[in-house]
């Protein structure tokens, strides 16, 4: 198969993705309503606490990347959430496609949205808090997203494995497991504020490493940004490989049939 024959599978993905987002108005709350909310609370607080820029610049950064995480994860998760919504989900495995196809053309059309969210409240932090964080420079800020972006994708597939396993009951697992990430991997607090037990489970999360990276350009202190990439990839790696494992699974068992009847 071509190169253009490859590359369009993975368009494919993303189109789907944009089409049911344009013909959704609720899509404007994930890009505008909820990013700005969650950015507005934890700015007016620390205003109210009044704060060193140092705090300051330690909890924006995680309200920002949560905010991110969770809109670009739930893209990926929507390769199967909408089909299942719909009934439809055995002609999204009729097609000749294979699982990578669908995660990382939903994970593009992720980026693009998570970028644009960025950007937005990159702007509103600098304007109403003074808080630059472009500061790190765009190189540092590069790897801070693609490591977002990659905890994202795999928060998404283990939505989809989670579908393939459970069933239409699992869909809960689309907005608990970013809480879950909000817990232990230090989004609002440092992680040796944690019992030891979540200590060690936040030293699994590769967002953890990434947001200790990002932060050190302003609270300087130590880092393993390679740990994190590392983390990262074996996840994605295992991810898809777990999900070509719960599609075989699905058709074999019928639950493919029983989420599009």
């Amino acid at each position: 198969m071509s190169w253009r024959g490859e590359l369009n599978k993975y368009l494919a993905s993303a189109y789907k993705n944009w089409l049911i987002a344009k013909r959704n108005v609720f899509t404007l709350f994930e890009l505008f309503f909820w990013p700005m909310i969650s950015l507005l609370s934890i700015g007016l607080l620390t205003r109210f606490l009044q704060v060193g820029p140092d705090m300051v610049s330690f909890l924006l950064v995680g309200a920002i990347a949560l905010t991110i995480l969770q809109v670009a994860q739930i893209d990926v998760a929507y390769v199967l959430l909408f089909d299942m919504w719909s009934k439809s989900i055995k002609n999204t495995f009729i097609a000749p496609v294979e699982s990578y196809h669908l995660v990382f053309g939903a994970l593009v059309f992720g980026i693009v949205r998570g970028s644009f969210v960025f950007a937005i409240l990159a702007v509103v932090s600098r304007y109403l808090f003074g808080f630059d964080f472009l500061a790190g420079g765009p190189l540092m800020v590069a790897i801070f997203l693609s490591g977002v972006f990659a905890v994202a994708a795999v928060i998404g597939m283990t939505v989809c494995i989670s579908i393939l396993t459970f069933g239409q009951k699992a869909d809960v697992a689309a907005w608990s497991l970013s809480g879950l990430i909000l817990l232990v991997s230090g989004i609002y607090y440092p992680v040796d504020v944690l019992p030891y037990a979540l200590q060690v489970v936040a030293k699994a999360i590769p967002l953890t490493y990434f947001l200790e990276y990002y932060r050190s350009a302003y609270i300087p202190g130590s880092y393993n940004l390679a740990l994190g990439a590392t983390l990262a990839a074996a996840y994605l790696i295992l991810g898809l490989i777990l999900l070509q494992i719960s599609i075989e699974r699905a058709r074999r068992t019928g639950i493919l049939l029983r989420l599009s009847e």
